[in-house]
């Protein structure tokens, strides 16, 4: 039974030190859920609070409608993965598996079935009589995995399951926990600090920084149209470019580009502001027509895509990534202009903490 998991104005502090200063969210049933940010930013002290590691020092966690701040770790029914794997090495990869159901007294032929089962789903079976010396990384992942997922837990815990991974076994294991999560369908909570991580596995995600989330949504949503500059910055690469926007007559002014933008949410007001432009939103222009002034200082060439690495009329400095040209690349001191793509970039007030443009979705339950 999978179940929803709500948070509300949860606190978290040690001493006078406030770590989570008040949080609310819900989690639904059977959502791969990721809590995504910088290190330090609370997320995994808010995934141990879930699991009854951590005291509460205000406000409530909820299963269903069941509260689950007195509940003890041990009956809270949760199943946990760590980025350590915790298999024991003594124990073949059955033996580990089966350990949670030996604890809750599972009959033996019921116990065999199903650990059959779930060797099955993470694809494992081959490897039952080996002990955890003999696997890779990440089929002692999956062992740990297996373990955690054969208890029919109501909700499933990972603590940055792939972060000992190399590159590949990183990817080939985010494709497996999805479709094992997929076929299960418990109730996830996924904590990492990658962000093309989360944005492969994840139902939802909540971008959090400093104790407090400051965007939820798809990984989409939260790519294209991000909450504010924070998250903008760190889905994803963005440039950042100072403007200033026309709401009355839908304009952008950038240097001495002035660009028609018809994208302005109903709230936004006129005057400086901040746009953020991700380096496939930049359009080169070599024809020294109507946009920013820029020059080329370097390029690197990677095969389908060039990229350059520009200074700005004002002296910034931006990444561009374009198609590269089957002619040449653009000679490093070349003077170009750029234009951007308006239905792509986003626009926020000048201190960065609100977006400007429409089809920001936050959803928080």
């Amino acid at each position: 039974m999978s179940v929803a998991i709500t948070f509300e104005n949860i606190i978290k502090a040690y001493g006078k030190n406030v770590i989570i200063p008040d949080l609310s969210l819900k989690i639904r049933e059977g959502e791969f859920f990721t809590l995504l940010g910088p290190s330090g930013c609370g997320k995994t002290t808010l995934l141990r609070m879930v699991a009854g590691f951590n005291t509460i020092e205000g406000g409530t966690i909820s299963f269903n409608d069941q509260v689950i701040n007195d509940i003890p770790p041990a009956k809270r029914n949760i199943g946990m993965v760590f980025q350590n794997y915790a298999v024991f090495p003594h124990m073949t990869v059955r033996q580990n598996v089966e350990f949670g159901l030996k604890n809750r007294r599972v009959p033996k032929d019921a116990m065999k079935k199903r650990v059959d089962e779930i060797l099955d789903t993470v694809k494992i079976t081959e490897y039952a009589d080996r002990l955890p010396e003999r696997l890779s990384g990440g089929q002692q992942q999956r062992v740990a995995l297996a373990r955690a997922i054969v208890i029919k837990p109501d909700v499933l815990l990972m603590d940055e399951p792939l972060s000992n991974l190399d590159a590949k076994l990183r990817i080939e294991m985010r494709n497996a926990i999805r479709q094992v999560q997929n076929s299960v369908g418990i109730t996830t909570v996924y904590v990492t600090h990658d962000q093309e991580e989360a944005m492969a596995v994840s139902d939802r995600i909540a971008v959090m920084n400093a104790g407090v989330i400051q965007h939820v949504s798809t990984p989409k949503s939260i790519y294209q149209r991000p909450a504010n500059l924070f998250v903008a910055n760190f889905i994803g690469h963005s440039n950042t470019v100072d403007a200033t926007a026309d709401t009355v007559n839908g304009t952008l002014t950038v240097g001495n580009y002035v660009m028609p933008y018809d994208n302005f949410s109903a709230d936004a007001e006129s005057g400086s502001v901040k746009i953020s432009v991700r380096p496939e939103e930049f359009v080169i222009r070599e024809d020294n027509g109507p946009g920013i002034r820029a020059v080329v200082r370097s390029s690197i060439f990677l095969g389908l895509n060039t990229t350059y690495f520009v200074e700005l009329f004002d002296g910034s400095t931006a990444e561009i990534i374009m198609e590269s040209s089957i002619s040449n690349i653009i000679p490093d001191g070349t003077q170009i202009t750029l234009t951007l793509k308006q239905d792509k970039i986003n626009v926020f007030n000048a201190d960065g903490t609100r977006s400007l443009t429409k089809g920001v979705v936050n959803d928080a339950d």
